[in-house]
């Protein structure tokens, strides 16, 4: 087992070129590498790096030789990150709103998978029928017998 002052003293160093760009050790969890995040994500290790730009709350730990470690948090946020882009469709803004609670409620609500007010799912998928069986109507009426008289 490596000997935690080592680490400290030899990895995670504060006194760097850049000050702000290494920040110390979590300090608890399992610490991924970005090869070993990508992996356990099934993404390109790109990807990742482009997120960093992309979501400001996606930050990992830097070693001085600019190593990028990731903690238990940054990991859920990535699988956060990858479900709404990979698995839901969202574009890069739409989930950065959704991540930063600036999304509609409605959609923020239907992400989580929990209605944040009761009875909020059933007035909303009465509104949604309603506007189905309107644009329904508007296409079954054959527009095309009124112009010929």
């Amino acid at each position: 087992m490596i000997d935690q002052s080592y680490l400290q003293c030899h990895f995670f160093r504060p006194q760097t070129k850049d000050g702000n760009m290494h920040r110390k050790k979590p300090q608890s969890g399992r610490v991924y590498r970005i090869g070993e995040a990508a992996r356990a994500l099934n993404l390109q290790t790109s990807v990742l790096r482009f997120w960093e730009g992309e979501f400001p709350g996606l930050q990992p730990v830097r070693t001085p030789k600019g190593q990028r470690l990731y903690s238990e948090s940054d990991m859920e946020l990535l699988r956060r990150i990858r479900s709404l882009l990979h698995e839901q469709g969202m574009t890069i803004e739409g989930a950065r709103r959704v991540l930063a609670g600036d999304a509609m409620p409605e959609l923020a609500e239907a992400l989580s998978g929990r209605p944040a007010r009761p009875g909020a799912d059933e007035g909303l998928l009465a509104d949604v029928l309603k506007e189905l069986m309107e644009i329904r109507d508007i296409l079954t009426s054959n527009p095309s017998k009124e112009n010929r008289s």
